[in-house]
């Protein structure tokens, strides 16, 4: 069932294959910041209305982001269901995943659509955006959710492509796309003046090129892994599976951007050279987090074709590798940024307090970074296996829930950066330590369940 853009990973050398993986899933992870800079670089720079254009689209930034990042854990749901099928040699539920995720990713972009449309204005309100900037963000929000229904189709197409171990086509799908996203951003900005309206439109092309280029890819593929339009539904056994393992990511997702945006209220309360220096330190941050990125995906993949392939040994090796890969990386990635903070810094801001406070937060975050880069690993070695429920309360409880304790209890106290800064490598040590401890509870369950005699005699007769 391997195909030539596919990747078997439940046999031969493991680490050569994660690498092979990983690397274009970083890469896509890379650009898609780097396009994202571009836009906010073309209208702040160019736009007729100056600095209010760049702060009527970042008001709408934090709206977007709670939206779609419940759908973008339901596509991880079938991006893990549909690696089980692939790695069980399961071609029939193999292709009603590919069929049933496709039309999830219509259906949600469209309900998107519509509650974007209708809930712009309300939902900035409630965020108090200035009323200065207020029309203008509705316009360029109602506007951006136009490609939302693209951007579903492209985000499950690419995540379905993965799991069967084709990252690079959906890579070199996103560069083109965005290479014309930012050429369309400076055709209609600089030369037609539209202003944030402008940037909408050239994002809403992008997506609506990156879908067609990923679904007219599917179509193509081999069978199981093609998709034939009129095929596309929702198979209900499917559809349970995905949302089993897909609701509670995508919950555990939006409650962790909720207390993001608690402690950036928290951050505020500082005055704006903290604001600054958060901000910019952020920036940097996400740079690194490439590393865990790559590998949380490359865990899905890797886990769930080898729990799907019954070949439980080996899944917990790619869990283990993936976890090494993870923590290595952000080791290094954290100390080299945290002992050029300055520099770094210094290519973002040249405010020499804003420099000193986005340092507190490379001292506390950077220096314990390889903490975070297990975190998410762990999660995903969980969901590969079919277990999305329990690391969802782990990380509720011990992320969301302690910080926001932390916020109202130790922060006021000691009313800090530092001390805020504090609470993300303790909670992040909470979750790995108890993911960590259910995984491998989890990883020993089931080795011993496929060595036992019993069991191996049962599923010989079963073939």
């Amino acid at each position: 069932m391997t195909a030539r853009h596919n990747i078997d990973m439940t046999e031969g050398p493991l680490l050569g294959k994660i690498v092979k993986f990983a690397i274009p899933v970083a890469l896509a992870h890379l650009i898609q910041l780097a396009f994202d800079a571009a836009d906010m670089a073309v209208i702040g720079k160019w736009s007729v209305y100056g600095h209010r254009s760049l702060a009527a689209i970042g008001a709408t930034n934090t709206i977007t982001g709670l939206l779609l990042i419940m759908i973008s854990g339901i596509a991880g749901g079938a991006n893990v269901v549909a690696a089980q099928c692939y790695g069980a040699q399961d071609k029939r539920g193999l292709s009603r995943v590919f069929h049933t995720g496709i039309a999830l990713g219509v259906w949600s972009g469209l309900l998107m659509l519509v509650l974007g449309i209708v809930l712009a204005r309300p939902m900035l309100e409630l965020t108090r955006t200035p009323a200065d900037i207020l029309d203008k963000a509705v316009l360029y929000l109602r506007l951006r959710f136009i490609g939302v229904p693209f951007a579903m189709v492209y985000m499950f197409g690419c995540l379905l492509m993965r799991a069967v171990g084709d990252t690079r086509r959906p890579l070199y799908y996103l560069t083109f796309a965005g290479i014309v996203n930012l050429l369309l951003n400076m055709l209609f900005v600089i030369v037609f003046k539209w202003d944030v309206a402008g940037v909408a439109f050239s994002t809403a092309a992008a997506k609506a090129l990156s879908a067609f280029l990923v679904l007219e890819a599917l179509m193509r593929n081999e069978p199981p892994c093609r998709i034939i339009l009129r095929q596309v539904r929702f198979y209900l056994p499917e559809l349970k599976r995905i949302l089993w393992i897909g609701v509670p990511s995508g919950l555990q997702s939006s409650c962790y951007a909720i207390s993001n945006v608690i402690i950036a209220a928290a951050v505020n309360t500082l005055g704006a050279v903290a604001i600054a220096g958060n901000t910019a330190s952020g920036i940097i941050e996400g740079l690194i987090h490439v590393g865990t990125f790559s590998m949380y995906h490359s865990v899905l993949a890797f886990g769930g074709q080898n729990y799907g392939a019954r070949k439980y040994e080996r899944a917990a090796r790619a869990i283990l590798l993936c976890l090494m890969c993870s923590v290595s990386f952000n080791l290094v990635a954290g100390w080299t940024a945290f002992l050029n903070g300055e520099p770094l810094l210094r290519l973002l801001t040249s405010d020499p307090a804003v420099i000193a406070a986005g340092m507190l937060r490379f001292q506390v975050n950077f220096t314990t970074y390889f903490i975070a880069g297990a975190l998410d690993v762990v999660g995903g070695g969980l969901r590969s296996m079919g277990r999305s429920v329990q690391p969802m309360v782990v990380t509720i409880l011990c992320v969301c829930v302690f910080r926001v304790f932390w916020i109202f209890t130790v922060f006021p106290r000691h009313h800090t950066l530092t001390s805020l800064y504090i609470s993300y490598p303790i909670s992040w040590s909470f979750v790995v330590a108890i993911n960590g401890f259910m995984l491998y509870l989890l990883c020993r369950k089931l080795i011993r369940r496929g060595e036992d005699p019993r069991v191996l005699a049962r599923r010989a007769a079963g073939r």
